[in-house]
């Protein structure tokens, strides 16, 4: 059985982010996807429609050319082109997140994963495609033990009763990102982020676009003249907007609404209709129940460290239905990793960073919890703070000692922001306090510590 530090369920941006930053700060890490690596974002999200926006905005540009002077007197779209497009960068996106992960010598598999138990994962090797159906699990099994599993599992489209799944002209956003012809008429269901960035696509690459939207303006969720503006500029532009509209059925080739304020009956022809009314976190409820995970409809209930309430255990990205955004998961994997990687122990251990191998030009300073005076008051002189600098810059940082922990997250701000080891002694630190050995550290680099000496 292999050991690991974390074993990460769910490869897309929080999952590979918190195994990249595990890996750094020196742990082991498993990382077990069921369909490709990137998740949601690489392979059906951002990633792909950013790839096809790209395209809708060079159409733009050369449908308005005539405004710069430049007369186009006919051009056509080669959705064909655009489609090959969009599928060489998922692929490429996908290959460098496959080769970072590999650089950090983290183990991948492919497959189904199932928490036995906390630190228990079996992995049933075999594969899943984009819209959740088995394809095939004949690559056997394997048991992995973890001190810790990071449920990294994503989210799924919200398909509501109404629609018959079926149908092939009904599709989800996973699968319209993926289409190789457009549709001429193209009906979306949701006046949300997704449904407007879909209408922004396709009505720029030909396609008829009506928007359906129950409430009573597209993007609810933002400023009232935020929602008229982008109504104005959509409808300019040939996409036909629906609000205060409850759809009732969706049926060959004919979608059916009810204006909620007049009652009238609007059919709508579509070719092809997307339903893009949110998001769902992907919940396992009945291995969640047998080990007792905390969870609701919208996700796994996480504390600010990303923990759950099993020990152990730990959730991040649209799995705790917090968020669908990829940065924020990217950064939960982040507080995730760092706090796994804390080394709970009496004292604390941490680090923060990554250690150079090359240390041509690296300063590397390191200062006793002996020179700290609130230390020495409480006791708890064992351990010490150890920098890595170089260009007047902390590269890394790692820490023994009584509630190390605490004090480290100034540490990664600065690393995170590139911070000037000179602004940051400057700045007065409470006196006598356990972060004041940072301060400490860095006059002692610049040699100005007026406190101690080693």
């Amino acid at each position: 059985m292999k050991k690991y530090t974390a074993v990460i369920i769910g490869g897309g941006p929080s999952g590979h982010s918190a195994a990249v930053r595990i890996a750094q700060l020196g742990g082991r890490v498993a990382l077990v996807e069921r369909d490709y690596i990137g998740g949601i974002c690489t392979n059906w999200g951002c990633t792909p429609s950013k790839a096809m926006i790209e395209s809708a905005k060079i159409a733009r540009e050369v449908k308005d050319s005539y405004k710069y002077g430049v007369d186009v007197s006919d051009f056509q779209i080669n959705f064909a082109r655009v489609a090959a497009r969009r599928n060489e960068v998922v692929v490429q996106t996908r290959e460098a997140i496959t080769d970072l992960l590999l650089h950090h010598k983290i183990d991948l598999f492919q497959g189904e994963a199932q928490m036995v138990a906390p630190g228990k994962v079996r992995v049933l090797k075999g594969k899943l495609n984009h819209e959740g159906e088995t394809m095939d699990y004949s690559g056997g099994e394997e048991l992995l033990e973890t001190e810790h599993i990071i449920i990294a599992t994503g989210s799924k489209p919200l398909i509501p009763g109404f629609v018959d799944r079926n149908d092939p002209s009904i599709v989800s956003s996973n699968r319209l990102i993926t289409i190789e012809e457009r549709p001429e008429k193209l009906t979306i269901v949701g006046g949300g982020v997704i449904g407007l960035e879909f209408a922004t696509i396709f009505s720029n690459l030909g396609s008829q676009v009506t928007v359906v939207e129950f409430l009573d303006r597209v993007l609810a969720g933002m400023d009232e003249d935020i929602s008229a503006k982008i109504t104005e500029l959509m409808e300019a532009n040939g996409v036909r907007i629906l609000t205060s509209h409850k759809v009732l059925s969706v049926k060959d080739g004919v979608l059916t609404a009810e204006n909620q304020k007049t009652g009238e009956e609007v059919k709508v022809e579509c070719s092809m209709t997307l339903i893009a009314i949110g998001r769902l976190a992907v919940v396992h409820e009945e291995s969640y129940d047998a080990l007792g995970i905390e969870y609701t409809r919208h996700g796994v209930n996480v504390n600010d460290f990303q923990q759950t309430n099993v020990p152990g255990i730990w959730a991040i990205g649209d799995a705790t239905g917090k968020s669908i955004l990829a940065h924020v998961g990217i950064q939960q994997g982040i507080v995730a990793a760092e706090n796994i990687m804390v080394i709970y122990s009496l004292p604390e251990i941490v680090g923060v960073g990554t250690v150079p191998e090359n240390l041509d030009g690296v300063q590397v300073v390191k200062v006793p919890f002996t020179a700290n005076l609130r230390a020495g008051i409480e006791d708890f002189t064992d351990g010490f703070l150890k920098l890595w600098i170089k260009d007047d810059r902390v590269v890394a940082a790692q820490a023994i000692g009584h509630g190390v922990s605490e004090i480290m997250q100034e540490l990664a701000n600065m690393i995170a922001l590139k911070s000037d080891i000179h602004d940051v002694a400057e700045i007065i630190h409470a006196h006598p306090t356990y972060a004041e050995i940072i301060r400490s550290a860095l006059e002692y680099s610049l040699g100005k510590a007026v406190d101690f000496y080693i």
